[in-house]
């Protein structure tokens, strides 16, 4: 009554019933509220796997199965097609997660009140991966199949490797969706506009304690944006290698120095990226990092992390995310104007924007605006790469590998400049 004629060919089935007895070792009792909700669960994991194959796959296949059984009878044969059972009496298919999965995603989320995103709930099945692999019952008797380059595959003793999880996750991932709210970019009169409401703060700052806030602020948006860094990545900003690298006149640029794991490419602490002084917008990239720098050094701190407390501890993410929607519900109050139409409400503007990938998208958008080359944007992100690779030899195009990173500067200005 609520499957399609033929779904049982895609995919091993198992009634509800049957599920019931492998998970509870009893039969499901009506009044019960955890036997109906159980049963209900085990009704959707089932239809989620038969939902994982299109109409058109199921009836096709149900009418070669057809054809297929009308030719055997021609020749007096009954067809070849086996399907002793039944099933073994145990959950052998990875039932009871995919109902802990089902159960999770009746949780509030951050995106809708009466679900999480599929995209959460299926970190259940890597967390359950992970414990299987670590059992004693999966290192005890281990079975690999090699090649001649001396890499392995293992083979799986998880019940969640099975077909039917497999078209499980398929039909429960078609069913929700996927519902991607990304950080949006910033126009580029409104970053101007921020960075300017940052400056009257700091003009009129009437404690040390917000001067440096705000001063912070100022050079961890202008860094990030400019340099198109992730919000995270802002906070590597070092104040030992901004000092050691400082030039105060007579030079095109001014090295960003970002504290990193680095082998093979110098021998410095830092990953050092060189930027114009001021971007074609009008952004004065340099005076920023130099008022951090002087803020920094009266504070008796010259190595550590810049964008930091008085105290010299790093501030938290949250922190500086808090001070830059400050300023912007400031200015949705006063300059709307400046924001999309789509931002309605402060609730939205502090869904839109936020220091974790606002200030990337925005340093990628004007990339592309600028009709910046690939090259460029890949060579002012190959520190990047670097650091991922944790000291491994890290994955590029080989005119990269033969690239001197320490003597390649125009890419760096010609990025900086378009920003």
């Amino acid at each position: 009554m609520k499957a399609r004629n033929g779904d049982h060919f895609m995919v091993p089935f198992e009634c509800d019933t049957c599920v019931f007895r492998k998970l509870r070792k009893s039969d499901p009792s009506p009044r019960n509220p955890q036997d109906i909700l159980l049963l209900a669960c085990i009704r959707r994991m089932n239809l989620d796997a038969f939902w994982s194959r299109a109409v058109d796959t199921v009836n096709g296949n149900r009418g070669k199965l057809a054809d297929k059984l009308k030719l055997s009878e021609l020749v007096g044969l009954r067809g070849p097609c086996v399907h002793d059972g039944p099933f073994p009496d145990y959950d052998h298919c990875g039932y009871e997660l995919a109902i802990d999965m089902l159960l999770m995603s009746r949780r509030a989320g951050r995106n809708a009140r009466d679900h999480l995103q599929y995209d959460t709930i299926r970190k259940l099945h890597s967390a359950y991966g992970n414990q299987v692999r670590a059992s004693p019952q999966a290192t005890r008797t281990v079975m690999a199949l090699g090649d001649e380059k001396g890499h392995y595959l293992r083979f799986a003793t998880d019940p969640c490797a099975s077909v039917w999880f497999h078209r499980f996750r398929e039909g429960c991932r078609y069913r929700m969706g996927q519902e991607w709210r990304p950080n949006q970019a910033m126009s580029i009169p409104l970053l101007l506009a921020l960075l300017r409401s940052i400056d009257e703060k700091i003009e009129t700052s009437l404690t040390s304690q917000d001067l440096n806030c705000w001063t912070v602020l100022h050079a961890f948006i202008s860094v990030t944006y400019t340099v198109s860094l992730r919000g995270p990545e802002g906070f590597l900003l070092d104040l030992e290698g901004l000092n050691r690298h400082w030039k105060d006149e007579g030079s095109d640029h001014f090295i960003i120095a970002l504290r990193g794991k680095i082998k093979g490419e110098h021998n410095a602490r830092c990953h050092l990226l060189p930027c114009t002084p001021v971007t074609g917008t009008g952004m004065k990239i340099k005076d920023s990092v130099k008022r951090l720098m002087d803020l920094k050094a009266a504070q008796g701190l010259t190595d550590g992390p810049a964008i930091s407390k008085e105290n010299g501890l790093l501030f938290s993410s949250r922190a500086i995310d808090d001070a830059m929607l400050e300023t912007l519900e400031e200015l949705f109050e006063t300059h709307r104007d400046l924001f999309p139409t789509k931002i309605e409400s402060l609730e939205d503007l502090r869904k839109s924007y936020q220091i974790f990938r606002t200030l990337r998208r925005t340093s990628d958008t004007q990339a592309l605006e600028m009709k910046v080359s690939k090259d460029d944007i890949d060579v002012v992100n190959r520190w990047a790469g670097v650091e991922k690779a944790q000291g491994r030899r890290p994955a590029r195009e080989m005119r990269h590998y033969y690239a001197d990173i320490t003597l390649l500067l125009k890419p760096f200005l010609r990025y900086t400049m378009a920003m």
